[in-house]
């Protein structure tokens, strides 16, 4: 069997080479989309996001107010207009994210114990961004009002003591957990690189099925180097592709732990573990696809609308306790849904050993359902040509 195996191997590994397009999908685009991602994420937080300003009172509170804002490091205050319908197009058009308004009597109005309002608009198109300059835009208003009333009591002659006590308010202590830093490179990249690995691995599996399938010979050639053996008829054709991409994994989680600092709170090997039933899964899948699809592009289409839209199912970017029940489904049916649970869990979370353990169970419910329709397809295959 070994023989066979070598010889299956042998014979992948030279029609990978003489296939471009499969070369490049396999050995080039996975390490591209690693190093361009974390190019593009590499500052791990969102920082600077421009903002425009309508200060209609231009008073010493509304400066006051203004400064507090630009103090923030999530913000920067790239625009002042004097009116609201000049900042509301900078807004449409892209230029700024949010636009702070300022309205006129606003420090009169506080002085008078009228409680004037402050008003912030901000594109909530952009999630993440949205999100920031919310955060960022409450603690600074927050605070600057603080110091505004502060210094309101003070120039009315109320003594220091007497006026910090008047102020006090119940004390809130926020403690972002499993991502404390907010680090956009422990969560988003862990999600978006698995996606696009997910879909190369397929999309590289059907190629390579396919080939073999419409050629002209069909398998009869690879299932006489296997000796006509299922097992390694598959293990021969998974092999040098699983290795490959298990390289480019280890490469993406040695740059993230060793340069990025990625916390490491789990377990290595669980996390190593995860990433070998990813890609064993992702493969199966693909060469299911390779195999039961009618015709070239039925193949790949169907490899495509399951693997594609996976990200928006993962739970990354909308949870998945949220989702109707075809999207949680569909979300369950995908290898990266799971292999995504176990990096966070391993890396960020720490959970206990059970916790740990349930996304692997899904994988390897995924991987014994594949694996057996992909046997029983193939035996059929072997009865025609034996």
């Amino acid at each position: 069997m070994s023989n066979s195996l070598l010889q299956v191997i042998r014979w992948e590994l030279s029609q990978l080479m003489k296939q471009r397009s499969l070369f490049l999908l396999v050995f080039i685009y996975p390490l591209l989309f690693i190093f361009l991602f974390i190019y593009m994420y590499h500052a791990g937080v969102i920082t600077q996001v421009p903002i425009a300003v309508v200060d209609q009172d231009t008073s010493k509170s509304s400066r006051t107010l203004i400064q507090q804002v630009a103090a923030s490091p999530q913000l920067l205050v790239a625009e002042r207009y004097q009116d609201l319908s000049a900042a509301k197009h900078a807004l449409i058009k892209g230029d700024v994210y949010a636009v702070l308004f300022i309205q006129p009597e606003f420090e009169k109005n506080l002085i008078a114990g009228h409680q004037p309002e402050v008003v912030a608009f901000y594109n909530n198109q952009y999630m993440s961004a949205g999100t920031i300059i919310f955060r960022a835009m409450s603690s600074a208003l927050k605070t600057a009002n603080s110091q505004i009333v502060l210094q309101g009591l003070l120039e009315k002659g109320v003594a220091l003591p007497v006026a910090q006590s008047q102020m006090q308010t119940v004390p809130t202590s926020l403690h972002p957990l499993y991502n404390p830093t907010l680090n956009y490179l422990y969560t988003l990249i862990s999600g978006l690189i698995p996606t696009i690995l997910q879909i190369i691995i397929m999309m590289a599996m059907v190629t390579s099925v396919t080939r073999d399938r419409f050629a002209a010979t069909g398998y009869q050639p690879i299932l006489q180097l296997a000796n006509h053996n299922i097992f390694t008829f598959l293990l021969g054709r998974i092999t040098p592709y699983f290795i490959y991409f298990l390289l480019c994994l280890f490469l993406f989680d040695t740059v993230l732990i060793a340069y990025f600092d990625l916390p490491l709170k789990g377990h290595l090997a669980l996390l190593i573990l995860g990433d070998i039933g990813f890609i064993l899964t992702s493969c199966l899948y693909g060469i299911f696809f390779g195999l039961t699809g009618s015709t070239l592009a039925q193949a790949y289409g169907s490899a495509s609308l399951v693997a594609s839209p996976g990200f928006g199912f993962t739970g990354l970017i909308f949870p998945r306790i949220a989702m109707n029940t075809f999207a949680s489904i569909w979300g369950a049916l995908i290898p990266v849904t799971w292999y995504i649970q176990i990096r966070l869990d391993q890396t960020l979370r720490a959970p206990n050993i059970m916790t740990s353990l349930e996304p692997f169970i899904y994988l390897l419910i995924q991987f014994s359902i594949i694996s057996l329709l992909i046997t029983l397809h193939l035996r059929k295959i072997r009865r025609r040509l034996i």
